[in-house]
């Protein structure tokens, strides 16, 4: 299983929350696919997780693929400690938040994921941001 998580070129195939309908998104190298609710009602996303080359990020993203929120937090936490501005750990963060039910700060992580990410930043950092405001206006 681990082993098939960790592909050159991985497919996932995520409903497009506005539409309903599926849409591929390839990414490189994965370390982890996670689901969790959409901002539409009743629907499912999966985001994909990649560890900054730090242990700790790594140790993160073992605990989101086991389900260990806690844990997951923990991880990217310590990550942060030696990298503050290393956003992918606060998006993989903000993941941890987000399917423990902390939405606000999964928003305050997301959006710094953003802040610190390079002159091209991930779309799945954008879509996070607006997938849990949605969450948050719908109560």
């Amino acid at each position: 299983m681990k082993s098939a998580l960790k592909v050159t070129l991985a497919a996932v195939v995520l409903l497009a929350p506005s539409c309903g309908t599926l849409k591929q998104k390839i990414r490189g190298p994965v370390d982890a696919v996670v689901t969790l609710p959409s901002s539409t009602p009743g629907q499912l996303e999966q985001c994909i997780v990649s560890a900054s080359p730090n242990s700790h990020a790594e140790a993160g993203v073992r605990a989101l693929r086991a389900g260990d929120w806690e844990l997951a937090k923990t991880g990217f936490s310590q990550a942060l400690v030696d990298d503050s501005h290393d956003h992918a750990s606060h998006y993989g963060k903000g993941l941890a938040y987000e399917l423990s039910g902390d939405l606000p700060m999964a928003l305050a992580c997301y959006e710094i994921a953003v802040r610190f990410s390079p002159a091209q930043p991930n779309p799945d950092y954008a879509a996070a941001i607006e997938r849990v405001k949605a969450k948050l206006t719908r109560g």
